[in-house]
């Protein structure tokens, strides 16, 4: 454990929650994700698409709800995890916690998801931070607020958290930033995603991603790689595959490398950053948190239970991580 690490709050999930597969699932789908979506439905009426700048031509989209009664004077970004969306469940629900305390809420698009392939012809990775930065700064250009937060889920949480250390020389004021489950090294994601214990979740993954390929190939045909996608069974023959033929990297080794949080990728913050990690996480491994900056402004609290984003504290659906957020900033 890193000098800086304290903990928040401890999570304490009811009788019958405490599994890592129960927390994971139950978190964005089944009966919550249908629970989440119909509470969410009296929002999507006054949503706001926005069409932002990412920089060189690139566009990403974000959607904007105005809470009814504001009075924290407060905007929450909000970044979504691989291959989610502003649709995922957990996006709504942290949206939904924050609108009703009087937050208004920016859930921010990543390239290539939430149906927006048709956008930019290049196809997305996980390096590609300095478009994000741009669509920050843009939006805060648009949208001036006294304060500015930013949350991130899982691989949004690793997005999050490089925009803190790397938007010196950008106009971007963050008064916090809140990450759960922040992918810190994606060389051990990489490793327990394809063990055969975790083959679910590594297939998952896999059809996830396949489906973004095929909806990018829909607007942009010019793409090869659709010949080979079937011959592709798990995530490290797809990495393997398209990450040298598809980025400008040409060993996994050094993509990998190239948007990890560790070592002192998070020395230099421009807000204090709140990071939380489940010890029964079964895609961020929680051995990482040692190899985080000791910077005073990283929080990091480990907790026993969790899995991955998932944090739901009763079997109403109640999630703790958007109360921990919520909490966080309103007393920022």
């Amino acid at each position: 454990m890193t000098s800086n690490q304290r903990s928040y709050k401890q999570f304490k999930p009811a009788l019958g929650l405490k599994n890592t597969h129960v927390q994971t699932i139950f978190s964005s789908v089944g009966p919550r994700k249908a629970l989440i979506a119909r509470r969410f439905r009296p929002y999507l009426s006054a949503e706001q698409v926005f069409d932002l700048d990412g920089g060189q031509g690139v566009r990403l989209t974000g959607i904007y709800n105005k809470a009814v009664r504001t009075k924290a004077g407060k905007l929450a970004i909000l970044i979504h995890g691989w291959e989610g969306s502003h649709q995922s469940t957990y996006m709504q629900s942290m949206a939904m916690s924050l609108l009703e305390q009087g937050v208004d809420v920016f859930r921010l698009n990543l390239r290539d998801h939430g149906d927006t392939h048709h956008l930019n012809e290049g196809v997305f990775n996980s390096t590609l931070i300095d478009e994000v930065m741009n669509a920050v700064e843009n939006l805060q250009a648009r949208l001036v607020y006294p304060a500015y937060h930013l949350i991130g889920f899982s691989l949004g949480g690793n997005f999050s958290l490089r925009l803190a250390a790397m938007a010196h020389s950008h106009t971007i004021s963050l008064s916090s930033v809140i990450a759960f489950c922040p992918a810190i090294h994606a060389a051990q994601s990489n490793v327990v995603l394809n063990q055969t214990a975790n083959w679910v979740y590594g297939q998952y993954f896999v059809r996830k991603w396949k489906r973004s390929l095929r909806k990018k190939l829909e607007h942009w045909p010019n793409y090869t790689y659709g010949e080979t996608l079937d011959s592709l069974k798990t995530l490290d023959q797809m990495n393997q595959q398209l990450i040298p033929k598809y980025t400008a990297f040409k060993s996994l080794d050094d993509y990998f490398d190239a948007y990890a949080i560790s070592g002192d990728r998070l020395d230099k913050l421009i807000a204090p950053c709140h990071l939380y990690f489940a010890e029964d996480d079964m895609i961020i491994p929680v051995a990482g948190v040692k190899e985080l900056s000791s910077n005073p402004n990283v929080h990091v609290t480990v907790t026993k239970h969790g899995g991955h984003c998932g944090y739901i504290s009763n079997w109403r659906g109640d999630c703790w991580q958007d109360q921990t957020a919520l909490d966080i900033i309103l007393n920022s």
